[in-house]
């Protein structure tokens, strides 16, 4: 894994299926799959493909998009229907009105075949979310209902939601091959849904940089990291906005629902991220379309 991510739950962002599939199968233990964008049929060959090993016990769920844009009213039933060698499979429609609460019935039927080694997959968040929901508020709650049942959270850059995918990046971190894909997709997800940002975040992020770096606080408010930096070209509402682009591009969180968005969650400071985010930045910057 890539940067100094510290209390994340377990698991990886992908650079693709078959980087998932190869996760799966090194892993073992128990496997719950919910695929959007490919059959379970296939998933499972590919996972059994991936080997050596292979999980023990298998709950593939087929995401039906039937109703694409409102939510399901009730948690469906979680149930599915054995196929044989220890594999189940389901169908849920979706979105879901409560994801989270759907992954913790599906792995609360598991009962006692959970044990210290298994991993939910999800090929596209975004499938399972309401139109209208707050992402930041449900994919934490799927990351954290895997983790509780002691299974690692698996997707990949693949997922066909780009603020989805920013939220996942600020809970999972990615794998070595997917960084820079991953960091390249949430720039230009940054720059066309917030170009003002992105605009402080291109002249700002060294500053940033040496303002997280210098902060003696786990949670400092933007002008509290502002403080910190010698000679700073910025100011507190200038750093702040860099500082929200780093939020967008998982380099960075915010701390608490019930603060103001300036205060920063360094214990979730991926340095390795902001690296990466500023090579990106200065390479398009000399070049000639920069």
């Amino acid at each position: 894994m890539s940067g100094e991510v510290t209390e994340r739950s377990v698991g990886a962002i992908h650079a693709d299926e078959a980087s998932v599939a190869s996760a799966v199968a090194a892993v073992g233990g128990v496997h719950v799959a919910l695929l959007a964008d490919r059959s379970v049929d296939g998933w499972h060959r590919a996972v059994e493909a991936a080997g050596p090993s292979s999980p023990g016990r298998s709950s593939l769920i087929s995401v039906d998009e039937t109703v694409r844009g409102g939510a399901v009213s009730a948690s469906p039933a979680s149930g599915g229907q054995p196929v044989g060698d220890g594999v189940t499979v389901a169908t849920v429609e979706a979105p879901l009105f409560e994801p989270s609460q759907y992954l913790e019935t599906v792995l609360a039927d598991l009962g006692d075949d959970l044990g210290d080694d298994g991993t939910v997959v999800v090929d596209d968040v975004g499938a399972l979310v309401p139109a209208d929901a707050d992402v930041d508020s449900i994919v934490p709650g799927l990351v954290e209902a895997a983790a509780a049942s002691g299974l690692e959270f698996h997707t990949s850059v693949t997922t066909n939601d780009d603020a989805v995918l920013s939220a996942l990046s600020r809970r999972v971190p990615a794998d070595d091959d997917a960084e820079r894909p991953l960091t390249e997709r949430l720039i230009a997800h940054l720059r066309r849904s917030d170009p003002t940002n992105f605009g402080y975040l291109r002249h700002h992020w060294r500053e940033a940089r040496r303002g997280l770096t210098a902060v003696e606080m786990s949670y400092p408010q933007s002008k509290q990291i502002h403080a910190s930096i010698p000679d700073p070209e910025t100011t507190p509402r200038t750093l702040g906005a860099a500082l929200q682009a780093l939020v967008t591009l998982g380099a960075l969180d915010v701390w608490g629902d019930t603060v103001a968005a300036n205060r920063y969650d360094l214990t979730r400071y991926d340095p390795a991220r902001v690296d990466t985010i500023g090579s990106i930045l200065t390479r398009s910057a000399e070049s000639p379309a920069g």
